[in-house]
Formats: structure tokens, C-alpha cells, sequence
């Protein structure tokens, strides 16, 4: 019985990992990967410590390693604004990274959390990293075609709904949220016509359109080059 529910198991997750790569974000890329993008199974993510310290998120560009000294360079992705279009960071004894630096390979979405510095062209030093499902299938831009608010919530939530979205490749999904969702922006502009970035799972649920959860939702932004 437990092989038959491990095997049911596995064949769910496949065509999880299959849809997610075919109905990916698109190119989100600001940079050529140099890895196949093969969905896979992140890691456990590692929760940030509470304090004054800043986040980005963007796809790894460059990992160097001199005198002993780690850095890692990322590049954010279509549509997302985290204050810089690149930024390096430094690997030291007490960052916490949910990876091996040596696995980490150009392409990869990574996550960092980091402390304030004086000097914006230091590289800022990782507290915590998070090696994250690719940007292709987790970061969606699109406009809104329609938003759709469940009442009442379902029980254990204040807010609940869907955004419809129209994607960049011309294609429809929707994306469910509730009160765990962070929203950057006014509720009342998510409006239709609003351009929006979303942070979404990986695994999606194939239905017509297909569905997944939103993290977060965010303004769509023109990197500026």
C-alpha cells in the first residue's frame, strides 16, 4: 500500500514539474541561462531573521571565488524591481545558504537577504540565500483581465480570491490568493488593464485556465538599462 501511494505520489509531482515547464512565466531573463532549466524540488527555505536588513532575488550571473573570498552576482528578472538591476554578494562564515556554493551554477534563481551598507558599490554581505524554483516558472508578468473575491473567506483567512491574468504570451491563468499573500500595491488598483509582477508556486493545477498560488504581487516594472 505504501509503494502504490508513493508511486501516485511521484506521478502527481511529474505532471506538476511538466506543467510548470510549459506554462513557465516566459522569458523572464535578464541574462542567457547556462543551465537546462529542469524543474526540480528546491530547497527547504531558510526564513530570514527579523531585523533591518533588505531582500533581492535574481538570477545568478557570476560565482567567483578569490583569495579565499566567495561572491556571487544576480541579476533581477523581467518585471521585478528590488532596487538594482545587478548586485554582488559576499559569501562569509555566517551566511546561511540553503545550497552548496559549488553546486550553485549561472541561471539559477537565488534569494538573498542581506544588511544595509554606507557604500552602494560594496558588495553586501549574504545573511541568508535561498536557492529558489526558476525564474521562468515562479515569476509571471501579465495584466489583469479580471479579480474575483470569494465572500465569505474560507475559514482561517480574512481575504481570498483570484486575479485572471493575461500573460505576456498572450495566454490566460489564475493565480489564487489569500491573506498570506504579500500585495505591494493597492487593492484598489488591481484593476483590469493593471500591468502586475507575481511570485507564484511552481506547482500548478491543471485546470482550464490553469491555476497557482500567488506569494506576491507587485506594480509591473520597465527595467531601465
Amino acid at each position: 500500500m505504501k509503494k502504490q501511494l508513493l508511486l501516485i505520489g511521484l506521478c502527481l509531482v511529474l505532471v506538476a514539474v511538466l506543467a510548470a515547464g510549459c506554462l513557465g512565466g516566459g522569458d523572464n531573463n535578464t541574462t542567457n541561462n547556462t543551465t537546462n532549466n529542469t524543474p526540480f524540488v528546491p530547497p527547504d527555505r531558510i526564513e530570514p531573521p527579523v531585523g533591518d536588513i533588505a531582500m533581492y532575488r535574481g538570477n545568478v550571473t557570476n560565482i567567483s571565488t578569490v583569495n579565499g573570498t566567495t561572491t556571487i552576482t544576480l541579476a533581477q528578472v523581467r518585471g521585478t524591481n528590488f532596487g538594482a538591476p545587478n548586485m554582488t554578494f559576499v559569501v562569509d562564515n555566517n551566511s546561511r545558504l540553503n545550497f552548496n556554493v559549488s553546486d550553485l551554477r549561472q541561471g539559477q534563481y537565488v534569494e538573498v537577504f542581506y544588511g544595509s551598507s554606507n557604500n552602494s558599490t560594496e558588495p553586501r554581505t549574504i545573511i541568508v540565500a535561498n536557492l529558489l524554483q526558476y525564474a521562468n516558472m515562479t515569476v509571471y508578468n501579465g495584466a489583469i483581465v479580471t479579480v474575483t473575491s470569494v465572500t465569505p473567506p474560507p475559514n482561517g483567512t480574512t481575504v481570498a480570491g483570484q486575479l485572471e491574468i493575461r500573460l505576456e504570451n498572450n495566454s490566460l491563468m489564475i493565480f489564487n490568493y489569500d491573506d498570506s499573500t504579500q500585495f505591494y500595491m493597492n487593492m484598489s488598483d488591481l484593476t483590469a488593464g493593471t500591468e502586475v509582477n507575481i511570485f507564484a508556486g511552481w506547482i500548478i493545477t491543471a485546470s482550464e485556465p490553469p491555476q497557482v498560488f500567488a506569494y506576491e504581487v507587485r506594480p509591473f516594472y520597465t527595467l531601465e538599462r
